[in-house]
């Protein structure tokens, strides 16, 4: 009997490997509106636009990208920062599940609603979070 069941958990573990692989992969960028270095990111400055150049990417056409923008850097994220589709971050947010979320540029990595990896920093963004993302892309 206990054999079986050993023999059935062995047999699930793969379908759950695999589920995990399947699951949709979402970048989520932390910024707030007064953020001198989220607009460098976001090419509102010449010269810069390292979203634009993620998204035209092959891994940026890949993943599923939001953007989650607080009116302040000096204000802590409030639930009305969350847009619809965006609901299921908040609590993660507010309960600091994932930890702190510790300075503007940053990035979240998720698979489903698992998160990944956390990346401060465009520097941390090339080094951590794209190597990431294609480590999960050639998993799927």
């Amino acid at each position: 009997m206990i054999a079986a069941a050993f023999a059935l958990f062995g047999a699930t573990l793969p379908a759950a490997s695999a589920l995990a692989s399947s699951e949709p992969l979402t970048v989520v960028y932390w910024s707030a509106n007064d953020c001198r270095w989220c607009t460098w990111w976001e090419g509102t400055i010449i010269g810069s636009g390292g979203e634009a150049k993620f998204l035209k990417s092959p891994e940026g056409k890949a993943v599923r990208y939001t953007v989650v923008k607080k009116p302040r850097l000096s204000e802590p994220h409030a639930e009305g920062d969350f847009s619809v589709d965006q609901k299921w971050l908040w609590p993660r947010v507010r309960d600091q599940v994932d930890g702190k979320i510790r300075g503007y540029p940053s990035f979240s990595l998720f698979q489903g609603d698992k998160l990944v990896v956390y990346a401060l920093g465009e520097k941390e963004f090339a080094t951590k979070l794209m190597p990431a993302v294609k480590e999960k892309l050639a998993a799927k």
